[in-house]
């Protein structure tokens, strides 16, 4: 019988394979060697190169924003206007000395006591140094004037030694080689605040007889006839008294004068 109805086609094979020559087999490791050298020399040389230093690198924003949205703000003032316990916060913000004490009591005064209205916090510029006023309070003034002061000087205090890297003036910027602004760079890092607005303030205030001038000499004077020193210092008053906090208080410190005078 023949088997010719049951038997199944046969799969096609294809054209048989030719190996690879040896000399064409050896060019195919040496290119892929080279791949791989050139990977490995991409991947060090990214890991070793030095940050540009002629970019300003701004940190905290998203913690300066988290600590103080929703918080009401206007002018100097942090918190409800109606609060029974008012603090008044002297500082500088290119002071070193400042630096330590305002980011160790801000963050828990600011959610323990302003965000729930017991205390409001009024930030008063007063210089560590020879100036009587200090560069920097020009931005935090021109923030404050947008309800954002606070966020500004918070910002400004986090990154104090980027400030110290490539300087605060626009002189100092430009010997450090900067491509950009550090004052405007803190004022893009608030969130709220309208930067073309920040900036015609800023330059505003920083000429002579300015009204912002006058309010920081004000602020000046102020803290020398309450005697303040160097450092942070805090002014806390309240239904039962008053307390004053010299020399860079600690967060402990400012609660137990709070507790005594609410």
């Amino acid at each position: 019988m023949s088997d010719i109805g049951t038997t199944e086609p046969e799969l096609s094979q294809g054209p048989p394979q030719r190996p690879t020559p040896r000399r064409g087999r050896i060019w195919v490791i040496l290119i892929a060697l080279f791949a791989l050298t050139a990977i490995g020399y991409s991947i060090v040389n990214l890991a070793t190169q030095k940050p540009n230093q002629n970019i300003v690198r701004i940190a905290g924003v998203g913690e300066t924003q988290e600590l103080f949205g929703g918080v009401p703000q206007e002018g100097a003032r942090l918190g409800s206007e109606d609060a029974p316990v008012v603090v008044q916060v002297f500082a500088d913000e290119q002071c070193g000395d400042c630096r330590e004490s305002f980011l160790a009591t801000i963050p828990t005064l600011t959610e323990k006591y302003a965000r729930p209205g017991k205390v409001k916090f009024l930030y008063r510029h007063y210089s560590n140094s020879e100036n009587e006023i200090e560069y920097g309070f020009y931005g935090t003034e021109a923030a404050a004037e947008q309800g954002s002061g606070w966020e500004y000087a918070y910002l400004f205090f986090v990154n104090q030694d980027e400030a110290n890297r490539v300087g605060v003036s626009e002189a100092e910027n430009r010997r450090s080689g900067l491509r950009e602004n550090l004052m405007e760079s803190l004022a893009g890092g608030v969130e709220e605040l309208e930067t073309e607005e920040w900036e015609k303030a800023f330059e505003e205030g920083k000429e002579k007889g300015s009204a912002m001038e006058k309010s920081l000499l004000a602020q000046e004077e102020l803290g020398s006839k309450l005697g303040i020193r160097y450092g942070i210092a805090m002014i806390v008053n309240g239904p039962g008294g008053n307390v004053t906090l010299q020399e860079n208080p600690t967060l402990p410190e400012v609660e137990a004068a709070i507790a005594k005078v609410e």
